[in-house]
């Protein structure tokens, strides 16, 4: 006998005691010689009948199973968290940036069998720069890559991509317990940095940013810069950028000196107020006297877009100097040189390639101010086109 005939004999046996119980209740409630027997085994058949229809419903009609389908519930469930993520990852396209994240790992999307669409994972690279629009879970964003034709797609979050990636370059941290055990605890690190939506423009060299070369060079470019771009970019002094030095170099006496070391606070206000102002897309062009190279903004979570200016013939120099009127050239000249050697310092050679590697955007070396601004703008205007996301359908 199945499962299905065996339970559906003890309901009739169940329901047949029920109805005789019921007709027995019914003989005692009727006074003595006041018996209506028509009546009394017509409202019986009427209570069996309608008794017996609702147990003998066809298997068509709705109500639960007594077999049950795991895996075509589970089919099921999949195919309503896929619909619900395609329609969260068109959404998420007509929505502005949230915030900006630069990634401090390597993450490969094709990998993380748990994407809510394996197809639309976004894979990045350390220090790439990923624009989140939206939260679609605990573990994931939705958002893009800050790079010209660029998709949307989904990116773990700090929490989820911190659990997933284990870096052999983290050791365990071991800790001392109350019955003198050992006992080895693995704290994961951060994998993301808060970012600007749009990474700020810092003009940098010949020499320090108080120089009146310096400030005369930066001047003209831009003007010329802030002339082309228009609405699409903003101008704001700031005093970012300060003595957060990472040793002493030698030779940098000069810049050591320079340094204020009590400025925590203010940096912290002038850093969201960067954030604001960026949070629309627009390019944003910072003039600081205290930033003259990366690394004076290394501590900050910035990560700004540097333009170096060298002048590499101390003779040039020494007459661009001359020509300015300043006071005191060997001063100037030798913190250019010391400006010059840090910059090489950072790579270990001249090479403009490494230079840009290992934090500046580009390395501007030209004889005049036309095309080093041309230079200047043609990077911006890529960088415009790579924050902004274009439909496939709008590409000509």
């Amino acid at each position: 006998m199945s499962m299905g005939a065996l339970i559906g004999s003890r309901l009739w046996k169940q329901g047949c005691t029920y109805i005789h119980t019921r007709l027995i209740y019914l003989c005692r409630r009727i006074p003595r010689g006041y018996i209506f027997r028509e009546k009394m085994h017509s409202v019986a058949r009427e209570n069996l009948q309608a008794y017996l229809h609702s147990y003998k419903l066809s298997s068509n009609e709705p109500g639960i199973k007594l077999m049950h389908n795991s895996q075509r519930d589970d089919q099921h469930r999949k195919d309503v968290e896929h619909f619900a993520a395609l329609r969260a990852l068109q959404h998420s396209k007509r929505k502005h940036v949230a915030f900006a994240v630069q990634a401090m790992r390597d993450y490969d999307g094709s990998l993380d069998e748990k994407s809510p669409l394996k197809d639309h994972t976004i894979s990045f690279n350390t220090n790439d720069f990923i624009h989140i629009h939206t939260k679609f879970n605990s573990d994931w964003w939705i958002g893009r890559i800050v790079r010209s034709h660029s998709e949307f797609g989904f990116v773990p979050t700090a929490r989820r991509l911190a659990n997933y990636m284990v870096s052999d370059e983290d050791p365990p941290v071991k800790h001392n317990t109350s019955d003198h055990q050992d006992r080895s605890i693995w704290e994961p690190k951060c994998p993301y940095k808060v970012v600007p939506s749009s990474r700020p423009i810092v003009l940098l060299g010949p020499t320090l940013q108080h120089s009146r070369l310096t400030q005369l060079l930066h001047l003209a470019l831009r003007e010329e810069i802030l002339k082309h771009f228009g609405k699409n970019m903003k101008y704001v002094k700031s005093d970012i950028g300060s003595g957060q030095q990472s040793g002493d170099r030698k030779g940098a006496r000069w810049l050591r000196g320079l340094r204020d070391y009590d400025r925590g606070q203010d940096e912290n206000q002038e850093v969201e107020l960067i954030m604001r102002m960026t949070s629309k897309l627009h390019l944003l062009l910072v003039d600081s006297p205290h930033i003259h190279t990366p690394d004076d903004v290394q501590h900050l979570p910035l990560s700004p877009i540097f333009f170096l200016i060298r002048v590499s013939d101390n003779k040039i120099l020494a007459k661009l100097l001359r020509n300015t009127g300043t006071t005191r050239m060997a001063a100037e000249i030798e913190v250019a040189n010391v400006l010059k050697t840090m910059n090489d310092d950072r790579v270990g050679g001249h090479d403009d390639e490494q230079l840009i590697a290992r934090g500046f955007e580009m390395v501007i070396e030209e004889n005049g101010l036309r095309e080093a601004t041309r230079r200047i703008i043609s990077y911006l205007e890529k960088y415009i086109h790579a924050l902004h996301y274009h439909h496939k359908d709008d590409e000509i």
